[in-house]
């Protein structure tokens, strides 16, 4: 399980110092938020879809950036949002005998986080002792069987009338596993995945895995980083940053009164914070250019769904209005106080600068994950109704048994 550390220290920080101890810490917090890498490790051969596959882990167009050609040496593929995420993709190991050891030390082993093995077909004997020896280094690796979509169009060209899709995508997976078990590993984890449709099939329990697997700061980073595909994936985010609104509110509060205003305030702290907010939700220019270019769309068609202040824009002037509109309230927002600093500034004084702070912040998050969800269905209304159920943006349709979305659902469990 990942490690929580970072919280735990945060939260018995009150007994080392008090508001100074309490800036100091929460401080030292975001430097380590900031500096934290990510390094994602994709290995396969020349055809698996290593290429689309880390361009919808990246929410950029097949093409937009990267390389699809042969890979011939390791490939580092830039997140277009978040400098400290990369993903590489490394060369593939061929059909002849190697050794993973000699493999791992020529593409930096010890550079990486994690590794994922995809095959789009089933997983060979370079694949197995890849996986061991990256154990055997005490990091993991993931099993990816790529391109389940075409296979899934393939076996239902051959059994016609006799095709189930959760049946078929029971076997395939449980072949991989078996065939991975026979060969020694234990365990393997295994994830069938469309990289043209990252929101179907097992990329949401990929990313729960993942997520779990990784210590806390990296956790974090990772969610931020994926692409706005599921209204999941936007709940989750938003969780991320409600967790971070008191610490944002204490460091402001701490910086002293602003001219014009009755309360403390750190008004370029919130801008950074709440351009960060709009950026990891997609509703910057270049993240719905991107989206648009994916779906097909006018980006004036999908910009049209963002509807709060800040999705809109965020400006010094628009932060101070907000802040003046909502300390008018302040008989209202002061009892709102437990709420945002109780768990992670007991010692805090309650003051109104805390409070609206808290409330301006928590309101604009509200409102632009919101928007983030209006973008997602705009984005994609055209599909199909059983496409968008798999997107968790419509409610459940009606199916025959063993459906592709009873099976989802019963993955989900």
């Amino acid at each position: 399980m990942a490690d929580v550390g970072e919280e735990d220290k945060f939260s018995s920080q009150s007994d080392r110092g008090g508001l100074e101890a309490d800036v100091q810490e929460i401080q030292s917090y975001f430097e380590k938020s900031r500096s934290v890498n990510l390094h994602i490790a994709v290995i396969g051969e020349s055809g698996t879809g290593k290429s689309t596959f880390i361009n919808g882990l990246l929410g950029i167009g097949d093409g937009d950036d990267g390389k699809t050609e042969t890979t011939l040496e390791p490939i580092m593929w830039k997140h277009p949002n978040k400098d400290t995420v990369k993903i590489c993709e490394l060369p593939g190991t061929g059909d002849r005998q190697f050794l993973a050891s000699v493999y791992l030390d020529r593409v930096k082993f010890d550079q990486y986080d994690f590794f994922i093995i995809l095959n789009n077909t089933h997983f060979k004997q370079n694949d197995v002792n890849l996986a061991k020896e990256i154990h055997q280094r005490k990091k993991t690796c993931y099993f990816v069987r790529s391109k389940i979509d075409q296979e899934l169009e393939s076996v239902k060209g051959r059994e016609k009338s006799k095709y189930n899709e959760g049946e078929t995508l029971d076997r395939l997976r449980n072949d991989c596993v078996e065939s991975l078990r026979k060969e020694g590993i234990k365990s393997p984890q295994v994830f069938l995945i469309s990289s043209w449709y990252l929101d179907t099939f097992d990329f949401g329990k990929l990313q729960e895995v993942l997520e779990w697997d990784l210590p806390a700061l990296k956790r974090r980073l990772f969610l931020l980083s994926l692409p706005n595909i599921t209204s999941s994936i936007i709940e989750k985010k938003k969780e991320a940053m409600m967790d971070e609104i008191g610490k944002v509110a204490v460091l402001s509060a701490a910086s002293g009164p602003i001219p014009g205003l009755s309360i403390n305030c750190d008004i370029p702290l919130l801008v950074t914070n709440l351009s960060s907010y709009r950026t990891d939700l997609g509703l910057d220019n270049d993240s719905l250019g991107r989206l648009a270019k994916s779906v097909g769309k006018r980006m004036e068609e999908l910009k049209s769904e963002v509807k709060s202040q800040f999705g809109v824009e965020v400006r010094d002037e628009v932060v101070r209005k907000v802040l003046i509109e909502t300390g008018k309230e302040e008989e209202n927002v002061r009892r709102r106080l437990a709420q945002y600093l109780a768990s992670a500034a007991p010692d805090i004084d309650p003051t109104s600068s805390n409070i609206i702070t808290c409330i301006v912040l928590e309101t604009a998050v509200q409102e632009m994950v919101e928007d983030s969800k209006r973008v997602l269905r705009k984005g994609f209304q055209e599909f199909t109704k059983i496409q968008k159920y798999y997107l968790g943006i419509s409610s459940p349709v009606q199916v025959s048994p063993r459906s592709g979305i009873q099976f989802i659902e019963q993955t989900k469990r």
